[in-house]
């Protein structure tokens, strides 16, 4: 009696697969491979829910010859060397954190982006643009790369560079400088805002608003002023105008003249109220439920006397 086709084919199958098998090595756990500069290995312990990833460098990328130059309209230019001493390729972001002098994070942007090969070095020249709110108020900067693929302004960056510390002028910064947590996002509840005041003359001259501002949360926290036009009451708004932004540390207060230029004078006869609103992202964003905005007292005419109104 003949043998089934398929039978056959099967056993066939079944025999290389055993011979396949019995040469295979299996690979080694990813890590337990060497880490290098710039390569980040991600575990995840297995005896804690939720453990999250851990980002382990063993060879960080190293800062030199740094230098740092800023001009009058805000730029900053920032050169260095790069070393790698692993021997897999680093890439990434370079950031630039401003300090202040409480030690606490004002801020870090990414500055350029970097790719040096394993054991060797590289020269870079970034530029970038930093307010001068900011940067008045930077006491220290600090220089790092992250991996490739995270962000340098959020906290929880992969870092794969030791920081380099320097002063804004340029100078080396005292050593062993630690590298603060950036703050939270900031909201409109960080503030409280007291002696509103707009003026529609005077010094200086065309209408102004005067308030101050204070940082009431337990972190660093920043945004703008928003001034509303409305026809009236639950209308749309007539005029939208940022009017001062603001960058605070914990407890801190700032008190600002801001002038305020309608885009249609006429609107200053048609407003019947006037909201003032905080927010990081000034009046792109203002205005929602959570934030109704403070009432600002209007005067009759262009010319009159102030208007005063202290936010409770």
């Amino acid at each position: 009696m003949g043998s089934d086709p398929l039978k056959v084919l099967g056993g066939v199958v079944l025999g290389l697969a055993a011979v396949w098998c019995a040469g295979c090595k299996k690979d080694a756990p990813a890590a337990s491979a060497p880490v290098d500069a710039g390569v980040v290995v991600a575990t995840v312990d297995a005896g804690i829910p939720d453990a999250g990833t851990v980002a382990r460098i063993s060879k960080p990328l190293r800062f030199s010859n740094v230098g740092l130059k800023r001009v009058a309209d805000g730029g900053v230019t920032v050169s260095y060397t790069l070393t790698n001493p692993g021997t897999a390729q680093g890439r990434g972001n370079t950031c630039l954190m401003l300090v202040d002098e409480h030690g606490l994070a004002i801020s870090s942007q990414t500055i350029g982006f970097v790719t040096v090969k394993g054991g060797g070095d590289d020269t870079f020249e970034d530029s970038t643009s930093v307010d001068d709110l900011r940067w008045n108020q930077a006491r220290s900067l600090i220089l790092y790369t992250t991996a490739y693929d995270t962000l340098c302004y959020d906290d929880r960056a992969r870092r794969t560079s030791e920081p380099f510390a320097l002063l804004p002028t340029g100078a080396p910064a005292p050593a062993g400088l630690p590298v603060p947590k950036l703050p939270p996002d900031s909201t409109p509840e960080d503030f409280e805002v007291s002696g509103l005041q707009l003026r529609r003359g005077g010094t200086p001259p065309g209408p102004s608003l005067t308030y101050t501002v204070k940082n009431v949360s337990g972190h660093r926290a920043s945004a703008s002023g928003c001034l509303r036009a409305y026809a009236r009451e639950g209308s749309y708004a007539l005029e939208e105008v940022d009017v001062g932004e603001f960058d605070l540390a914990p407890a801190a207060s700032s008190t600002q003249t801001v002038p305020v230029a309608f885009h249609k004078d006429r609107h200053w006869g048609e407003a019947t109220v006037l909201r003032f609103f905080v927010d990081p992202y000034g009046c792109v964003m203002s205005g929602g439920a959570g934030n109704p905005g403070l009432p600002v007292n209007l005067p009759a005419e262009a010319g009159s006397e102030e208007a005063h109104h202290d936010a409770e």
